[in-house]
């Protein structure tokens, strides 16, 4: 091979390796400003090419007599115009892809906390779910992975689960994935959604405006169709005030009727299981595989709708034409008009004496009672076990490690640690949810619905003042009352028009015993409701 052949080959190689370094730096140069946390590992990769090909070059200046030369010639020879810029692209491109890949491997969304693949088993023939994927509220134990409870504080305080939660591994086997753990409020104590420690949620239907909690992340998931379906768990209010901001359908199991085995509790006799879907139908095909044993619904519906008027007239929102709306829906459904008006709160105030009770011992403590409503002793009720129970559960590791807390979080898990409370009020308020199942239970069978609204207003905006949201919670938590401490199952179907979805019109049975049914209504401006059925227990 003459010296013009090697100054020829050698020259290819040096503008080859030109181009390749050029493409090299310039993608170490842009994944640099981008994500710093992978520049150190692309420079290493640039210079260990760099350094692969002048070693080359040094081979190829020291062996004039042929042997590698030739075989770099021949080379050179098969390499089409350009495929050495092609090649450093390439290289450029994988760079960068796992420099993606590193940076959003965690959290791909602003409702997801933690990134998890749980599959169903292979050849297991009962799998209704099949294909189906959700998320869970980060909660939810999954063996060899720490709940972190919202929380980063718990999650270096605590050990790695030992067993996946039964929800989780009972939805697997029917055929589901769960891709991932969603951001919740820290240790489940507030309905608005947000977290210091995470990204808040963004509600996709009204950005500027909470998304609620405290299983926020799950809520938002679905709605932005990130999962078809999410769970969680509701204590006060957690699945339902979600589902009512971010515009999904929400349910709340009876309490005691899914196991919780595996489920990090808040309160453990106000926690349920629950969880949200876009469409009636999945919502009950999830419900058939989590709830039993259960009876088969007959398919012949609820024959009694109560409207809950003087309940509807706390909500600053318009519902003037909610009994209309019910009326023609539950007349088109079941051929013919059952809805009924119904004074609530007078109808709990005349069959529960425990409520006048209530109130002439929070005299004797020197509080005025004067202004308590019948709503405000189911809320003060609700609170005391949840605040209770809490403490029992979690009070010694809140005052050992004094976990930094959001602040929407951190003045109510103070309250539930430190203050004490009245055992004389809570014994009270045990009769107070004992009248009230009863009641429940006497009104509505086997075969009625209750009709009440989620929301007691808009939900706030994200920039609201924090007295904003302590109101919006106080009022909000009143609602909730009826379900949590009566037991019973509760759906949330928004049928707004402030920036919510509307459901389509449809109906379907939520399997139980005491079957709740789920009824959607025409695309006409009202404002989010709930159906409320007799609790069911395993």
């Amino acid at each position: 091979m003459d010296d013009e052949t090697v100054r020829s080959v050698t020259e290819a190689v040096e503008n080859a390796v030109k181009y390749c370094t050029a493409a090299v730096e310039q993608a170490v140069t842009k994944v640099t400003s981008g994500f710093e946390s992978s520049a150190g590992a692309i420079e290493g990769d640039a210079q260990n090419i760099s350094s692969r090909v002048q070693s080359i070059l040094e081979s190829a200046n020291e062996d004039v007599e042929g042997g590698l030369k030739s075989t770099i010639v021949a080379s050179c020879k098969r390499v089409p115009s350009g495929g050495w810029f092609l090649l450093s692209l390439g290289m450029a491109g994988m760079l960068i892809a796992r420099g993606e890949k590193k940076r959003c491997g965690k959290s791909p969304h602003p409702s997801i906390c933690h990134c998890i693949q749980l599959q169903p088993p292979a050849f297991y023939f009962d799998q209704p779910l099949k294909n189906r994927r959700f998320c869970a509220q980060d909660i939810f134990d999954v063996e060899a992975a720490i709940t972190s409870f919202g929380s980063p504080h718990w999650e270096k305080t605590h050990e790695a689960a030992t067993k996946t939660a039964f929800v989780l591994d009972t939805l697997k086997k029917r055929g589901a994935t769960c891709i991932a753990k969603t951001v919740m409020d820290e240790l489940g104590f507030s309905l608005v959604g947000r977290n210091r420690w995470f990204e808040t949620p963004k509600n996709p239907f009204a950005i500027y405006r909470i998304c609620g909690g405290s299983s926020s992340g799950a809520a938002v998931s679905v709605a932005n169709e990130i999962a078809e379906f999410a769970i969680g768990i509701d204590t006060v209010g957690d699945i339902r005030v979600p589902a009512a901001c971010c515009g999904v359908l929400g349910f709340r199991a009876s309490h005691g009727a899914i196991s919780m085995a595996g489920i990090i509790p808040v309160a453990s006799s106000c926690d349920a299981l629950g969880w949200f879907a876009r469409n009636a139908d999945l919502l009950l095909l999830v419900g058939r595989q989590l709830c039993t044993p259960h009876s088969e619904a007959d398919g012949s519906g609820p024959k009694r709708f109560y409207m809950a008027r003087d309940v509807f007239k706390l909500s600053c929102l318009p519902h003037s034409g909610t009994a209309d709306i019910m009326s023609r829906s539950v007349e088109r459904t079941i051929g013919r008009l059952s809805l009924h008006d119904i004074e609530l709160l007078d109808h709990f105030k005349f069959n529960m004496p425990a409520i006048q009770t209530f109130k002439k011992e929070l005299d004797r403590m020197n509080i005025e009672s004067s202004q308590y409503t019948t709503l405000d002793v189911l809320r003060e009720s609700m609170l005391l076990f949840h605040r209770h129970e809490f403490k029992t559960n979690h009070g010694e590791w809140v005052a050992k490690v004094k976990p930094q807390l959001t602040c929407t979080v951190e003045a109510r898990v103070e309250r539930a640690v430190f203050t004490p409370s009245s055992a004389a009020l809570r014994s009270i308020a045990g009769k107070v949810r004992e009248e009230l199942r009863t009641v429940m239970d006497t009104l509505l069978k086997d075969d009625a619905l209750l009709v009440v609204p989620v929301l007691p207003c808009l939900p706030p905006k994200l920039d609201a003042p924090i007295d904003e949201l302590e109101i919006f919670e106080y009022q909000t938590h009143a609602l909730m009352s009826i379900a949590t401490i009566s037991g019973c199952c509760q759906v949330v179907i928004p049928v707004g028009s402030y920036g919510c979805p509307i459901v389509e019109e449809d109906s379907r049975n939520i399997p139980s015993e005491g079957a709740a049914q789920m009824w959607s209504v025409r695309p006409v401006p009202a404002t989010e409701y709930v159906l409320t059925a007799r609790p069911f227990y395993l």
